[in-house]
C-alpha cells in the first residue's frame, strides 16, 4: 500500500491577485457574510483571495466548479452537526479531507489524498515580542520556537476537529521521521504533527492521522497554477 499524500499550497493574498468579481462569484452566502463583517478593505481582499484559491483547489480535486463546493460541519467533541470542523464535498456527496489557515499576507491550504484521513494545517506570522506565559500549549518558547509550538498545537486540534481547549495536545515522545506522535484531548485517535516550509517571518505546521504521510508543499500561482517542492 502506498503512503498517503498530503498536498499543501502556500497562497499569498495581495491586491490584484485575482479579479474581485470572479473571486466573489464563487463564494457562498456564509463566506460573503463573513467577508462583509471584516472592517478593513485589506482584510476583505485577503479573505476573498484566500477563499477563492481554496475553492479552486477543492473544485479541482473534486472535479467540480469552485462555486459547487459545499461544506458540512461536524463537532468531534460533542458529536453534533452544524458546527465544528468544515468538511468540503461535491454535489454527488464525494468528500475531501482538507484544512485552511491564514495569517496576515499568507495562507496554507492542505488536502489529503485519502478523504478518510483527517488533516489540519496552521500558519502564523511571527511577532518578535509575543508573551507566551499564559499560553498552555507553548512551553518556554521564545521567538520562532514559540510560534512553532503554537502552530503544531493548532494543526493538531484542527485535524482532530476538537478545537483548542485549556488542556493542550500532549506529545508521546514517539517520532516517525519528521512526524511527532501526539494525544489530543477529546479525541480517541492517534495524531501526528510536523513543521512545514513557510514564508520568511512565518511558522507553519501540518497534522494528520497517519505517520506515513508524504507531504508536498507548493507555491500557489494565479491563474490556477502551482510550483511544487518538497516540504
Amino acid at each position: 500500500m502506498s503512503a498517503v499524500g498530503i498536498h499543501i499550497w502556500t497562497v499569498r493574498s495581495r491586491p490584484g491577485a485575482t479579479p474581485p468579481q470572479e473571486a466573489y462569484a464563487v463564494l457562498d452566502a456564509a463566506e460573503r457574510e463573513r467577508m462583509a463583517r471584516l472592517r478593513r478593505e485589506r482584510d476583505q481582499v485577503r479573505y476573498r483571495t484566500v477563499h477563492h484559491a481554496y475553492r479552486v483547489i477543492l473544485g479541482q480535486r473534486l472535479g467540480v466548479a469552485p462555486r459547487e463546493v459545499a461544506f458540512r460541519r461536524h463537532c468531534a467533541r460533542c458529536g453534533d452537526d452544524g458546527h465544528g470542523k468544515p468538511v468540503p464535498y461535491a454535489p454527488d456527496g464525494t468528500m475531501l479531507s482538507a484544512s485552511l489557515s491564514h495569517s496576515a499576507d499568507y495562507a496554507l491550504i492542505a488536502v489529503c489524498d485519502d478523504p478518510g484521513v483527517p488533516v489540519g494545517v496552521d500558519i502564523e506570522r511571527i511577532r518578535p515580542h509575543m508573551d507566551w506565559s499564559a499560553v498552555p500549549c507553548v512551553s518556554g518558547g521564545r521567538g520562532t520556537h514559540g510560534f512553532e509550538q503554537w502552530t503544531r498545537a493548532e494543526a493538531l486540534v484542527k485535524a482532530a476537529g476538537t478545537g483548542l481547549s485549556r488542556t493542550p495536545p500532549r506529545y508521546t515522545g514517539q517520532a516517525f521521521g519528521s512526524w511527532r506522535a501526539a494525544v489530543v484531548p477529546g479525541s480517541g485517535h492517534d495524531w501526528f504533527v510536523r513543521s512545514v516550509r513557510s514564508p520568511a517571518g512565518y511558522a507553519a505546521s501540518v497534522a494528520g492521522a497517519s505517520p506515513d504521510a508524504r507531504v508536498r508543499v507548493a507555491d500557489w500561482r494565479w491563474p490556477a497554477r502551482c510550483a511544487a517542492t518538497s516540504g
